[in-house]
């Protein structure tokens, strides 16, 4: 796959035709998982379980934002067995489905949930593995007008008609500093623009799709080190954030695989000043 291609026009999809997905595709998809899907923590034991054109009924009051679920004519589960970096090696995991589900055609989009357990009682899941992600998935509708949701409080919602096809992101220099936590001096002599082997999976990881595209990270260019962090966001709950975290270590990382072939994330900490309260270093990345 063309994963930095692939990046660039990505966009979520939020309305599905009717028409349902062959057990082909979905077999396909099973085995990319088993055997070629990108991982963060290889050693993570994960599953794959896909429900189909019967699961949103099932679904209904178990996911969605605020008790509004995607409807879908298929849901990708992935469930993980317990492991601290659980949840963000599924974002990993998750993400790279998502973006093989795009290369075959597909539309999908992440589905908000926020208990594993309601999520395998809804769809019969007997596995003692957790629910980590849930992925809806089928051929997208093509939609006249888009609307943008500018959140303001998670009660507080204002709504408007969007011209352009996604809500807008932050750049690479909004989210990328340099030897500590705050500090833009320097950041356009560390990386270049489109062609360099750093700016490139920057702007892959600044198109990453996160929770509400909250976007509650950012980069420390550190010596000769890529440091992602995480910021602590009152809107993004636990599972989204670690679902967040992993799909940006995933955009970068498929990128940087252009460039090096042993393009991977070291997980862990590593000192960077001036982090905020309630920051955390989720890993680093030799350059």
């Amino acid at each position: 796959m063309d994963y930095a291609l692939l990046i660039e026009e990505r966009r979520s999809t939020r309305a599905f035709k009717k028409k349902g997905v062959t057990a082909d595709i979905c077999d396909a998809v099973k085995k990319y998982h088993d055997n070629e899907c990108m991982r963060l923590v290889p050693e993570i034991q994960t599953e794959c379980f896909i429900a189909g054109d019967d699961a949103k009924e099932a679904l209904e009051g178990a996911a969605g934002y605020k008790e509004f679920l995607v409807g879908a004519p298929s849901y990708i589960v992935i469930l993980s067995e317990p492991h601290e970096k659980a949840l963000v090696n599924a974002g990993y995991i998750t993400e790279d489905l998502s973006l093989k589900l795009n290369d075959m055609g597909l539309g999908c989009c992440f589905v908000t949930f926020t208990d594993s357990e309601a999520i395998k009682r809804a769809l019969g899941i007997t596995s003692d593995k957790e629910v980590c992600a849930i992925l809806a998935f089928g051929y997208g509708e093509r939609l006249k007008k888009k609307m943008h949701f500018n959140v303001l409080t998670m009660s507080k919602i204002s709504a408007k008609e969007k011209q352009q096809y996604f809500a807008p992101k932050k750049g690479v220099f909004d989210l990328v500093y340099t030897d500590s936590f705050g500090n833009t001096d320097g950041v356009s002599e560390k990386i270049d623009f489109y062609g360099d082997p750093l700016w490139e999976p920057l702007l892959a990881a600044s198109n990453s799709p996160s929770y509400m595209n909250r976007q509650p990270y950012a980069f420390v260019i550190n010596d000769n080190r890529v440091v992602l962090i995480s910021l602590p966001d009152e809107f993004t709950g636990e599972i989204d954030a670690g679902l967040n975290i992993g799909v940006v270590m995933m955009h970068f990382a498929a990128v940087a695989r252009a460039y090096r072939g042993d393009a991977l994330w070291t997980t862990g900490c590593c000192e960077v000043k001036d982090i905020p309260e309630g920051a955390r270093v989720e890993g680093s990345f030799v350059i």
